[in-house]
């Protein structure tokens, strides 16, 4: 069933999301610049493609953050929270990854971006500063090999 999205607002007013707001979305078109998405059934925002790391198809539901509201009205969104909390939901995809795996994964600096997308869902550069943070903490260690869970 192919629904028909015209009815969303396609500007808004600067102050209609804050920033990080989270938002409630529906995937309805991809384009050269990204995936369009109907925000809470009301407004059109635009994820772009550097932005999306899993597969998405028309008529998903998902949850959204508000990055921005551009110059000409329009709605930027990401499918990730602000830097913060998206480390800090990593630190557990990281840990469920490794008590999946006995302890030891293959994972670590060295990786390829597209292997760490198509694991975690995230960014190189975040899943570097998640596994720094576990690190920090005393839960892994960094090998050549990848990265070991520590037992305590």
């Amino acid at each position: 069933m192919v629904r028909d999205y015209d009815y969303l607002i396609e500007t808004v007013d600067y102050n209609t999301f804050t920033r990080w707001e989270e938002v409630d979305l529906v995937v309805y078109a991809f384009t050269d610049l990204g995936m369009k998405v109907a925000i809470n059934n009301r407004y059109t925002g635009l994820v772009y493609k550097n932005q999306i790391y899993d597969f998405y198809k028309e008529g998903q539901k998902i949850k959204g953050y508000i990055t921005g509201i551009r110059e000409d009205g329009r709605i930027d969104v990401s499918l990730q929270p602000d830097k913060g909390r998206h480390v800090h939901s990593t630190l557990d995809k990281i840990l469920d990854h490794l008590n999946k795996v006995g302890g030891k994964s293959k994972f670590g600096d060295k990786s390829y971006p597209e292997d760490i997308k198509r694991e975690f869902q995230v960014s190189k550069k975040v899943f570097k500063q998640a596994i720094g943070g576990l690190y920090k903490k005393g839960k892994i260690s960094i090998t050549k090999q990848g990265i070991e869970l520590l037992k305590k």
